[in-house]
């Protein structure tokens, strides 16, 4: 069940970027980043008063408020990006955060970093030198590139946050830890939309109100539960390998839903990047185990 839920979950977080794109059609990013972190707000103080009160633990709002800077960073540039790239180059650059998120753990944090990793980073590299093909005159416009390049700064923003939320979550209540972060997301979306100048088009009301609702309860407010539930329940190696379909799907949903073109470099860069994120995640656990099991042997203890 679990398994399912993720699976579902990172299907629905692949349509996200082309529903943006149009949305970013209709408004500037900073109208559409209230309007959806206003909803997901509501929805999680909703969320935080009906639970029973738990305390909050040592660093609880220094560590919401950090982590939710890097959530209104990595929105931000995500939002501004899809202004110029397209939703399957977003959604295959952004996935290569899980690869920042050891680089991180490494430099920040002190941890070791296991050479699967770095396997998965020349696959990944290569994958976006396919996609960007930064020497080829011509091959992608410039206005793409630098849209593929505030996505990349992006996917180190989310890096961050993955790195600091597996450190910081458990030490706090989940709904008010999470309510936080999005507060500080909100904030930062209402100074951004008048310094952009707000633009909003009435004509697509009704079908930015309906990607607003979708993004802002569902792949907000819901996806921290569903996603927090979710990994409690399944093992590491398989939430890895289902969390790497994400840009997989992203690209799919683009190419069907908002008719985008992707050529055979382009599927051939993305596909090089999920395979990336794909031997860096699922070959770094299996060889934590591998060091754990010889670990044992050495100890006399019998592998489990």
């Amino acid at each position: 069940m679990a398994d399912l839920a993720l699976l579902v979950l990172t299907l629905l977080w692949g349509t996200t970027f082309a529903l943006v794109k149009e949305a970013l059609e209709i408004a500037s990013p900073g109208v559409f980043l209230t309007a959806r972190f206003g909803l997901a707000a509501v929805a999680l103080l909703v969320a935080w008063a009906l639970r029973p009160r738990a305390p909050l633990g040592e660093g609880f709002w220094r560590h919401g408020v950090l982590l939710g800077l890097t959530m209104l960073v990595g929105f931000v540039l995500q939002t501004v990006a899809l202004r110029h790239t397209t939703p399957s180059r977003s959604g295959f650059i952004t996935g290569l955060n899980v690869l920042v998120v050891p680089i991180v753990a490494r430099w920040l944090l002190g941890r070791r970093v296991r050479l699967a990793f770095w396997v998965g980073v020349t696959f990944a590299l290569a994958g976006l030198v396919l996609l960007t093909r930064p020497f080829t005159p011509g091959a992608v416009t410039e206005e793409v590139r630098f849209g593929d390049l505030l996505t990349l700064f992006c996917a180190v923003a989310y890096g961050l946050q993955v790195t600091f939320t597996s450190e910081w979550a458990p030490r706090h209540p989940l709904a008010p830890f999470v309510a936080v972060q999005v507060l500080v997301t909100l904030a930062g979306a209402l100074v951004l939309a008048p310094l952009e100048g707000p633009r909003f088009d009435p004509a697509g009301a009704g079908h930015f109100l309906a990607v607003v609702a979708f993004t802002g309860l569902v792949m907000t407010a819901l996806a921290f539960f569903v996603m927090n539930w979710g990994q409690r329940h399944t093992t590491a190696v398989r939430a890895a390998l289902i969390f790497s379909l994400e840009p997989a799907a992203a690209a799919v949903f683009s190419w069907l839903y908002y008719g985008e073109p992707l050529g055979p470099l382009d599927w051939a860069g993305g596909g090089l990047m999920v395979l990336g994120v794909v031997a860096g995640e699922v070959g770094g656990v299996l060889e934590a185990r591998a060091a754990e099991a010889r670990a044992r042997a050495r100890a006399g203890a019998p592998a489990a």
